[in-house]
Parts: structure tokens; C-alpha cells; sequence
């Protein structure tokens, strides 16, 4: 009898987490005996413990310290470990040519943690791993053309050769059901993000228009859905400057418009509408069918460096709105071409184990430097 498949999905941080969750479910919808384990790699941890049991209520993950991920990765008891912040230690390890060509170790799959806006360093970081998923869909050609620009020739010509680029994401699969094309009722929820706006003012601003908005529809309640409490994620790579609740008093906020911590599941069950900035809950928000808008001319946005790449990749979108469109709840539906080049088919996790365990799963060379060794 053979043993289950067995795979491990590393996390850190926040938006590690809501991959890691997610990534598993897809993994045993596909195969409901595979062991699928999540990982917390102590290195990188940036989760409180609220954090941790809001997405992880039965606690059933393991934490690894650095020798122990290392020796998961030469492990061959594991088939895979996914990740979507590939960290330092793994980059190194697959680097390493001795590394590479050790037979009967776990394929290392490296996904994108979200919106990915400064691509090429992403892709470079990716460069050595064994399987890439990457999205929007024109990226999968431009990480072939990077990988082909970027690596030694000798590497090209011997061990080093990502044996599948696909397409896809746990977060980004195709809308559950048809986005509406007008606004219904119901309430608001305008989705923070750590880094965007940048500035004070930037975010004073966004609680002045969520008030207006708010105002404007009594019969509406409008939330504001924080990303982690104000004392969280302190040693988070991506810091929060000036949190919303603390800037609540400096508005006149109307009793409409309330502060949230709630998981992003219950977020998406209740929004009628999601408003965003620079964040990877708008994917989230049209996967799940919810109207959405993105707005990006707030105040101060020219300092803030994320906001051209979310144009960038928003642009064919229709979701930008402007201040005024915003004001007014100008809601358009998004354009079907655009989400079916950023949005992948349900069937990414049976397509995750066909790359682990199809008929030409075993990595390149593994084998044969098995058999080399032995006639040396």
C-alpha cells in the first residue's frame, strides 16, 4: 500500500497565511488523503496569536526553525513544499548544484503572495525553484524569457530548469458565481492595507471619504476592515504606520461607519461592495463575486510607490474609480477579458498534484544522479 501524499505549505506573515489556508483546501478538495501540513517558519513569523486562531482555530500546524526547514527540504518523506515567500534559506539550498541533483527530495513550488508589483524582482527571486505559478497570465511567458536572460548558461544547459511555469493562485481563481453589473444593498467595506496610503494625510483622507459615503447612505453600514490590530504584526516587513483607529478621532465619524477586525471570509459573505487601494483583497472581492472598486487618487498618492504598478495592472480592469465616481458609488462591473487573463480555472489544485505526481514528476537528473553515484 502506497503512503499518502505528503506536501508542505510554508508560512510567515499575514498574507502567507491566507495563501497557506487556502492553498491546503484546494490541496484536499483535489485529494481528501493527502497530508497537507502548514508550516510556520519561526524566522519569518510576524503573527500574534489572534492572528493565528482566527485562520487557524484547531492550532494544526507545525513550527520550524531553521535546521528544521532545512532538513524538510532534503526530506524524503515530503513530496513538495509550497511557498509564496520563498525564503532565504530555500533560494540557497536550490542554488546549490548538489542540492538540485539530490535524488528523491520535495519538489520546492513557489507561488506569488499577491498582486505583485514590482514583477521582474518576484520573478528572479523564483528563478531557481523547481515549479512557478505566476498570474496576471502574461507573466508565465515573461518569467521564461527573465529565466532564460537571468541564469549561467551552465545552469540552462544542466540541472536548473523550472520544469513547470503555471498559471494561477488560490486567491485568484475564477468569480464563484456572476459579479453583478449595478450596485445591490447592503454594506460597505473598504479593505486597509499596511502600506497604502503612505501618509497620514493619505489616510485621514480615505476615513473623510468613507464618512461622506456613509452619510450619504444612512441605510448602509460602512466598515473599515483592518488588515491586524493596531499592536499586531509589529516585526511585519511591511509596517503600519498610522493606523486607523487611531486616526478616528481626528474625523467626524458618522454611527454608520465602524471598525472591523473580522476574518476576511466573513468580510466577503457580508460586503456588497469592497473598496480597495493597493491590495490583493480586490482579487479576493471579485473571485468571490462581490462589486468592487479601486481607488487611487487619494491624497499624497504621488509618494506612494505602489500606486503605478496597481494602475498598471488595474487599467483594463474598469474597477478604477475616481474621487468623485467614489463619492457617488459609481459602481461598473469589471471586464470579462481582463479577470479571465488575471483569474485561473477551479482546477488549480488538481493541476498543483498532477505537476508533483505526473508521469514526469521526478526532478530532472534526480534519478540518473542516483544511479551515477552508485557506479562511481
Amino acid at each position: 500500500m502506497t503512503r499518502p501524499r505528503r506536501i508542505l505549505i510554508l508560512f510567515g506573515d499575514d498574507s502567507t497565511l491566507f495563501f497557506a489556508t487556502r492553498m491546503r483546501a484546494l490541496l484536499q478538495a483535489a485529494d481528501s488523503t493527502a497530508k497537507v501540513v502548514l508550516g510556520c517558519f519561526k524566522d519569518e513569523m510576524a503573527l500574534s496569536p489572534r492572528q493565528l486562531d482566527l485562520h487557524i482555530p484547531k492550532g494544526d500546524y507545525q513550527l520550524l526553525d531553521l535546521p528544521e526547514l532545512n532538513r524538510a527540504a532534503c526530506s524524503a518523506d515530503l513530496d513538495a513544499i509550497i511557498v509564496c515567500k520563498v525564503p532565504r534559506a530555500l533560494t540557497l539550498l536550490l542554488q546549490d548544484p548538489a542540492y538540485r541533483d539530490l535524488a528523491h527530495r520535495p519538489r520546492i513550488m513557489a507561488f506569488l503572495p499577491g498582486l505583485d508589483f514590482f514583477p521582474d524582482r518576484g520573478m528572479r527571486n523564483r528563478l531557481y525553484c523547481d515549479s512557478v505559478y505566476l498570474f496576471p497570465e502574461s507573466f508565465v511567458p515573461r518569467f521564461k524569457a527573465l529565466q532564460a536572460e537571468q541564469l549561467p548558461a551552465q545552469d540552462m544547459g544542466g540541472s536548473v530548469k523550472v520544469r513547470h511555469v503555471g498559471f494561477g493562485h488560490p486567491a485568484c481563481l475564477r468569480p464563484e458565481h456572476d459579479i453583478p453589473q449595478t450596485l445591490p444593498e447592503g454594506d460597505i467595506y473598504f479593505f486597509g492595507q499596511a502600506l497604502s496610503p503612505l501618509t497620514r494625510r493619505g489616510r485621514v483622507h480615505l476615513l473623510q471619504v468613507m464618512a461622506a459615503i456613509a452619510r450619504k447612505n444612512p441605510d448602509r453600514t460602512v466598515w473599515i476592515k483592518l488588515r491586524h490590530l493596531p499592536e499586531e504584526n509589529a516585526t511585519h516587513v511591511h509596517r503600519e504606520r498610522f493606523s486607523y483607529p487611531s486616526l478616528m478621532s481626528a474625523i467626524a465619524a458618522p454611527d454608520n461607519l465602524r471598525l472591523t477586525a473580522c476574518d476576511m471570509d466573513t468580510a466577503l459573505a457580508q460586503a456588497a461592495l469592497g473598496i480597495v487601494c493597493t491590495s490583493t483583497a480586490a482579487m479576493d472581492l471579485i473571485r468571490a463575486g462581490v462589486p468592487t472598486m479601486v481607488h487611487l487618487d487619494y491624497v499624497d498618492n504621488y509618494v506612494d510607490t505602489l500606486v503605478p504598478p496597481m494602475r498598471d495592472l488595474f487599467a483594463d480592469s474598469n474597477l478604477i474609480v475616481s474621487l468623485e465616481g467614489l463619492l457617488h458609488l459609481r459602481y461598473r462591473a469589471p471586464n470579462r477579458i481582463w479577470v479571465e487573463s488575471m483569474f485561473c480555472d477551479h482546477d488549480l489544485g488538481l493541476r498543483v498534484l498532477d505537476d508533483i505526481f505526473g508521469e514526469d514528476a521526478p526532478l530532472a537528473g534526480s534519478e540518473l544522479t542516483e544511479v551515477a553515484r552508485r557506479s562511481v
